[in-house]
């Protein structure tokens, strides 16, 4: 596979929210750039700002729930959900477990770009 730009972020931190079920989305924090190419993508503050074309995004996110229950995280292109591009984990006590999705985001036509972001319920 070719491609002309890549980036790979990486949050070694943990960070915490209370949930209510179902009613609380969180943006996941995406940490630091670790590597990069290309000018048509970059990460600015907890997303990633991507330029016309199509990119293939792989998202792992490691979850540690205090008590049981579903978690799910989506990926979000301007703050809307990408369809099908979410994982969900659903643990039966506290514990960690890990959500991993591919997706695949198409930004058209010239001088147009968008920032992704995963947000967690």
């Amino acid at each position: 596979m070719s491609c002309k730009s890549a980036i790979y972020v990486e949050n070694t931190s943990s960070f915490s929210a209370a949930f209510v079920a179902g009613s609380l989305v969180q943006t996941v924090p995406l940490g630091s750039t670790l590597r990069r190419f290309g000018n048509c993508i970059r990460q600015t503050g907890n997303g990633v700002r991507v330029g016309d074309g199509y990119y293939e995004v792989v998202a792992s996110v490691t979850v540690q729930g205090t008590t049981a229950g579903t978690y799910q995280v989506q990926l979000l292109n301007d703050g809307v959900a990408v369809p099908g591009a979410s994982g969900t984990l659903t643990l039966t006590a506290a514990g960690f477990g890990v959500v991993s999705f591919p997706a695949i985001v198409r930004n058209c036509g010239q001088c147009c770009s968008s920032t992704l972001t995963l947000a967690i319920s």
